[in-house]
């Protein structure tokens, strides 16, 4: 077991010390000790400077490397929700002040973030463990996979945690896509019956005659066809331009419904697939489909009139 992981050791079987600690005191107890057995000379005020002043705002320690960039380490007591504005505020500096790599602690709770990732604080965090609750091993090798001096010094600390940020964007990105597609159908299936009679209201209001029922419910259908796929799918979307008034209705009617609509999908995707959507993506998917929708009607239009 490495010294690292016999100090961690240590502190996994103290359950009361640091929760008790001042910040002053889980400095000296904590902080420094971890930050000498990853190799980084506290000493040295070019490699581990003491309270760093960046925008206002004073951060525990800055941890320097010559070409690599920056990490920032600094104390939030305690790491929970309650803190979570400290948290923005801290991570949100880091990525101002183009550091690299920013660490979040209560001695206890560690928490690791990428600042320069777009995203929220959740999609930051690239690593985090409980001292108390994980194994001395386990939380020597995160120290040692990202914080320790060598490993920070070669850039390697920051190159792995961008890319944990970045594969998981991708997989979130990937994930979005097919629940925004999922709800939208479960959407305007649902409440087909509901859209149709609408639709016949709004062709009269705006056309001034009253589509049969019966006509305006084959062209929902045709609609529904062209948009409960994917978006790759949508892309093909093609009015006859016997539709074309209809179509006209749609998108007058549908712009109308947006906000509707965002909330019907935000509430489908986080019943169906586990997770609360932005409203801004769920909106953004909604006027694609609109860009799709407003083309398709262009076309039959010019084909009505050629």
């Amino acid at each position: 077991m490495s010294q690292l992981a016999t100090f961690l050791s240590n502190l996994h079987s103290d359950t009361r010390s640091m929760t008790a600690y001042s910040v002053l005191q889980l400095k000296q107890a904590v902080i420094l000790k971890v930050l000498h057995l990853l190799g980084w000379d506290a000493f040295d005020i070019s490699k581990v400077q003491a309270d760093h002043s960046a925008g206002g705002i004073t951060v525990d320690y800055a941890l320097q490397t010559p070409t690599s960039g920056m990490i920032f380490l600094h104390i939030i007591k305690p790491l929970d929700d309650s803190t979570r504005e400290q948290q923005e505020k801290i991570v949100k500096l880091a990525g101002a002040e183009n550091v690299r790599i920013a660490v979040l602690t209560d001695g206890v709770h560690w928490e690791m973030f990428a600042p320069a990732v777009r995203g929220t604080l959740n999609e930051k965090q690239f690593a985090k463990f409980n001292i108390h609750e994980q194994s001395a091993d386990e939380c020597d090798h995160l120290l040692k996979h990202y914080l320790s001096h060598r490993i920070a010094v070669s850039g390697t600390a920051f190159t792995r945690a961008e890319k944990i940020c970045s594969e998981r964007l991708k997989k979130k990105n990937a994930n979005l896509s097919t629940a925004l597609s999922d709800a939208w159908a479960s959407v305007i299936q649902e409440f087909e019956t509901i859209f149709v009679e609408l639709l016949v209201v709004e062709t009269k209001r705006l056309f001034g005659h009253e589509e049969k029922i019966e006509t305006v419910q084959k062209f929902f259908s045709r609609f529904l066809s062209m948009t409960t796929g994917e978006i790759s799918h949508a892309k093909r979307m093609k009015y006859d331009p016997a539709d074309t008034s209809l179509a006209e209705a749609w998108s007058a009617l549908s712009m109308q419904l947006d906000p509707l609509f965002v909330e019907l999908m935000v509430m489908d995707i986080e019943k169906t697939h586990g997770f609360i959507p932005e409203k801004e993506s769920v909106t953004a998917y909604l006027q694609t489909l609109r860009g799709l929708q407003d083309q398709a009607v262009d076309n039959a239009k010019r084909l009505k009139e050629a």
